[in-house]
């Protein structure tokens, strides 16, 4: 405790952090990987400057369309890398959170019980945190103690 006030390193709560976690890779990254892999870029090309009114004068949709997808594929390519380089733990745990295996899957693949998982898991989250707020352009999911 005394290290980590001196090196002036706020405390994580690792429950809320895990919850915060969950709730973005259940609401927040669904929806990111839904606009990532359902825009066509080549409909998306530079306005074209014309003396013809037309259209919205109101921004310029092609860029908040092309702005919404690069964010996507910031956070699309942030998830993939931290869970290409996170804990076999983590990987499990990722796919059971996002529907791809059910919980008894996840428990059987760690060898683990009902109590011992959600252990693993909450500290799988927490590293999920650690990495996925180095990766470019990817918010911290971190709750801090107050």
């Amino acid at each position: 405790m005394v290290r980590e006030v001196f090196l002036n390193i706020p405390l994580v709560d690792q429950i809320e952090t895990a919850e915060n976690v969950l709730y973005f890779l259940k609401q927040h990254y669904e929806k990111q990987l839904r606009v990532y892999h359902s825009t066509n870029m080549a409909n998306l090309q530079s306005p074209s400057i014309s003396d013809m009114p037309k259209g919205s004068i109101y921004g310029n949709s092609n860029e908040e369309k092309m702005t919404k997808f690069i964010s996507a594929k910031m956070i699309v390519d942030g998830f993939n890398h931290t869970v290409e380089i996170g804990s076999y733990e983590l990987k499990i745990v990722c796919q059971n959170v996002l529907g791809k295996i059910t919980a008894t899957d996840a428990m059987e693949k760690l060898y683990l019980e009902r109590t011992r998982y959600y252990e693993v898991k909450r500290r799988a989250l927490n590293e999920f945190a650690d990495i996925f707020e180095m990766q470019t352009g990817c918010p911290d999911l971190h709750v801090y103690k107050q």
